[in-house]
C-alpha cells in the first residue's frame, strides 16, 4: 500500500511541467514536439493516478480494518486499564487514539494527497495540450511564417 506510493516516481512529471511555462515562446514549428510532450505526460500521470488509486483503496481498507480491531479488540483492555466505563463511545474514542489506526489515517491521507496532486497535473498537462493546439492552429493569429 504505502510502498506502492513510494514507487510514483514524480521526477519526470517535473521535466513536463516546466515544458508548460514555455508554452508563452512556441512557435508553430515547436508546437508537435509540444503536443507529443503533453500526450506523454497525460499518459504517464494517468498511468501513476491509476496506481495511487489502487494503493489509496488499499490504504482505506487498510484503516476500516484496523478501526474495526481496535474497536472490537483493543478497547476493552484500555478502557479496564484506564478504570474507563466500556461503552460505545468509549470504544469509538479509543479507536481514533490507537497507534495502527493513526498509523493508517496517515498513511490514507498520504494517498489521498497524491490521487489529488496526479488528478491536478493531468488537468494542467491536459490544458497546455489544448492550449499550445489553440496556439499552432490557428490561423488568425500570425502569419503562419513564424520560426522562419
Amino acid at each position: 500500500m504505502a510502498n506502492e506510493l513510494q514507487n510514483i516516481d514524480v521526477t519526470k512529471l517535473v521535466e513536463y511541467s516546466k515544458k508548460i511555462d514555455e508554452i508563452g515562446t512556441l512557435n508553430k514549428m515547436l508546437a508537435p514536439n509540444y503536443l507529443r510532450d503533453f500526450i506523454n505526460a497525460m499518459d504517464l500521470t494517468s498511468s501513476m493516478l491509476s496506481k495511487a488509486v489502487k494503493a489509496n483503496l488499499e490504504c482505506k481498507a487498510r484503516l476500516d480494518r484496523f478501526k474495526a480491531i481496535a474497536y472490537l479488540d483493543k478497547a476493552a483492555d484500555y478502557c479496564k486499564d484506564h478504570d474507563i466505563k466500556i461503552s460505545n463511545g468509549a470504544r469509538e474514542m479509543y479507536a481514533d487514539i490507537d497507534p495502527d489506526v493513526v498509523e493508517a489515517k496517515n498513511k490514507f491521507a498520504a494517498s489521498e494527497a497524491m490521487v489529488l496532486f496526479l488528478k491536478n497535473k493531468y488537468q494542467a498537462f491536459r490544458c497546455a495540450h489544448d492550449d499550445v493546439k489553440k496556439i499552432s492552429f490557428n490561423d488568425a493569429q500570425g502569419t503562419g511564417f513564424e520560426g522562419f
